[in-house]
């Protein structure tokens, strides 16, 4: 087997942090920064099973919005302390609109999924694009203010780490071998 086929592990990371890093040094308008959060907030409130931040981040590429800030979006929008809080306030909103109220049982919820996801996904909708409208404000505000290199400063620590250098060893010849006649 040749040598390419066989790394294609270390290929595949090397790629995937080229593209990171690209993403990460994107230097974007107010404007795109601020559609690339609200679209990951809008895309990491659906219900998408854990392929919305690369699904935020393809979509933003495509769409010529910062991939990094849709990632950020995303992953803010949507993680284990908002999940229970949104998907419960979209399931109420989801009930409110359509005027159907509902005892929900787990029995019953199970048996009658098709009632109760409609109800769901219409007031999920609303509330990510509510959420993804509102965040997508605050971002646009914060980087005209403060300007893309403003932004970058203040996520940046104060204390800048350094890298470790790794020693080289010298090796020291014997004196038998300094010795050549």
């Amino acid at each position: 087997m040749s040598k390419d086929k066989t790394n294609w592990a270390g290929r595949l990371g090397r790629w995937t942090r080229l593209h990171l890093l690209r993403a990460l040094r994107e230097n974007a308008s107010p404007g795109r920064t601020a559609l690339g959060l609200a679209l990951g907030a809008f895309i990491g409130i659906v219900p998408s099973f854990m392929v919305g931040a690369p699904l935020a981040f393809f979509l933003a590429g495509r769409l010529g919005w910062n991939r990094a800030a849709a990632v950020a979006g995303s992953v803010l929008s949507m993680n284990p302390l908002t999940a229970p809080f949104l998907y419960s306030l979209s399931a109420w909103l989801g009930f409110e609109i359509t005027g159907r109220h509902v005892t929900v049982e787990v029995e019953g919820l199970i048996n009658n999924l098709r009632e109760y996801a409609f109800p769901f996904l219409v007031g999920n909708a609303v509330v990510a694009l509510a959420i993804a409208v509102v965040l997508g404000l605050i971002m646009f505000f914060l980087v005209r203010q403060k300007g893309p290199r403003g932004m970058r400063a203040m996520v940046k620590s104060q204390q800048r780490v350094r890298p470790i250098r790794r020693a080289t060893a010298r090796v020291e010849e014997s004196a038998e071998v300094r010795q050549t006649p």
